[in-house]
């Protein structure tokens, strides 16, 4: 399904959150952290540095409390900022009540400028690690096929490279080179986007440029054997996205909450 965003610029600021792990109430705490306090101090931040945004794009574990009241309070708040925002899940939400584009769990195409977003849904029921199921594969490569003439950005929650973190990597997306082997048919691929590892993350492969984002709420340690968490602060990724397919990214972290991070957690 391919959508189109009215947009006259030329130049498109695009946004990238993820891992919110959103509770059901606003006084819970993951981690020993509220994330419902970092996810607005992050949408504070990023409202007041980029005011003309063009999307938002959330890549997943959305919710750490998976119920509809969690979901709901997430589409109010975002509806009430007047920005195209949409969202894919990650392994802790749940398909029965995350609020799919459209409604629908399939693979969708949002079309901005002469940019198109591709939405993926790597999550399995029941478990951590990823999988895209061989008919989203087939629906992105028919996609892919159809938007020649676009820059293509791909989102997904589980990161499809290694992050050489050994226990995440456990927990990467089991079928990437099924998924990476359609990227090698399209040269007009820019970038793919993912979240799941809670850190800023750069990668290149055949000319794609690989990318995650911090968490808006609590970060993970890189390149850690086991479990372990990071002091960084919670953030997010602006994209600025040319007409010709060049582009720039930067990340934003939010310094000035005075976290108190436990880091001798070791595991949840």
């Amino acid at each position: 399904m391919a959508l189109t965003e009215n947009n006259k610029q030329n130049d498109l600021t695009v946004i990238q959150i993820s891992d919110t792990h959103l509770m059901n109430k606003d006084n819970l705490e993951f981690l020993q952290m509220n994330p419902s306090a970092t996810f607005h101090a992050v949408m504070k931040d990023l409202q007041q540095k980029y005011p003309h945004v063009n999307s938002i794009f959330h890549t997943g574990d959305l919710a750490q409390a998976p119920v509809p009241e969690t979901y709901e309070t997430y589409i109010n708040f975002m509806n009430s900022l007047g920005i195209p925002y949409y969202q894919i899940p990650g392994n802790h939400d749940k398909a029965e009540f995350f609020p799919f584009h459209h409604n629908q769990n399939q693979v969708h195409a949002i079309k901005i400028g002469f940019w198109t977003v591709i939405l993926l849904n790597s999550a399995v029921k029941g478990q951590v690690h990823g999988w895209i199921e061989d008919e989203q594969l087939q629906q992105l490569d028919t996609l892919l096929a159809e938007h020649k003439d676009q820059h293509i950005i791909i989102t997904c929650h589980h990161h499809p490279l290694e992050m050489d973190s050994r226990w995440i990597d456990n927990h990467k997306l089991k079928n990437s080179e099924s998924f990476c082997e359609i990227f090698k048919k399209y040269s007009n691929i820019k970038m793919v986007l993912f979240g799941h590892v809670h850190q800023e993350s750069i990668n290149l492969w055949n000319n794609i440029h690989f990318y995650s984002t911090p968490s808006t709420c609590v970060q993970f340690k890189p390149k850690s054997e086991q479990f372990a968490l990071d002091s960084s602060a919670p953030g997010y990724r602006v994209l600025h996205l040319k007409e010709d397919g060049t582009f720039s990214t930067e990340i934003h972290r939010i310094d000035t909450l005075n976290l108190k991070i436990n880091l001798e957690i070791s595991g949840y």
